[in-house]
């Protein structure tokens, strides 16, 4: 008798299911565009978002409890000036003064050199020196420049101003003797000098810087009026 078939039976492979994913196939799958948020259920998801959400707010309460000051300038009746209306204020005030200041400065300098006029480095540097001997040394300037939130280049710029009005006005601001020993009588004790030759200058330098604001204010509105002038 022949020898009977035995019949093979296809043997299917199951892959085993995983009952865990590792962090590296979560890495990888977000690489894909699959993100471990899909993984978490949407009533999940807002859950997290309310924690996170609860979170800021106590951190900013604590802050705003603790560390008023930071929001918090000051309060009248109850309601708060808070430093951020504080800061607007002084940069719309701070702003305009210092727009019209250098204004002035421009107009002053470009009537300068219609006029021919010009300030040296050598008597801006000249110029420094004496203020520096009449407060005390190089050390002593800087510190007063510090108190009063100058620096040297904002000093410098004032001194170039002054003497291109000085070199410009001078012949309509000069000083008599008598003008000048008046002054060192009435004022002998506000003086920083203390020879005759020093408070004489002093006096001088005053007297004429004095009578050039008068001039130059007496002129300034016309050479004003005559420019083009254009504030945004």
């Amino acid at each position: 008798m022949p020898a009977a078939k035995v019949s093979k039976k296809k043997v299917v492979k199951k892959t085993p299911v995983k009952s865990e994913i590792n962090d590296s196939e979560i890495y990888a799958s977000s690489a894909k565009g699959f993100s471990l948020n899909s993984l978490l259920k949407p009533e999940q998801l807002r859950k997290n978002k309310l924690i996170y959400l609860a979170i800021v707010i106590i951190i900013i309460a604590l802050i705003a409890s603790y560390k008023k000051g930071l929001f918090i300038a000051a309060t009248v009746n109850g309601a708060p000036i808070t430093n951020l209306e504080v800061l607007k204020r002084e940069d719309e005030q701070f702003h305009q003064t210092t727009v019209e200041k250098l204004i002035e400065e421009k107009l002053i300098l470009g009537e300068a050199q219609k006029k021919g006029v010009k300030v040296t480095e050598a008597e801006i540097d000249a110029k420094i020196a004496d203020i520096e001997k009449q407060v005390g040394g190089a050390a002593a300037l800087d510190s007063l420049l510090t108190q009063q939130g100058q620096t040297r280049t904002g000093i410098r710029t004032q001194i170039k101003i002054s003497l291109s009005l000085e070199k410009m006005y001078q012949n309509e601001a000069s000083v008599s003797a008598e003008e000048i020993t008046k002054f060192i009588e009435e004022n002998k004790e506000q003086l920083q000098s203390s020879t005759p030759a020093e408070m004489t200058k002093e006096a001088t330098d005053y007297l004429r810087s004095q009578k050039l604001n008068q001039v130059f204010s007496q002129k300034f509105q016309e050479i004003k009026k005559a420019a083009n002038i254009q504030i945004f």
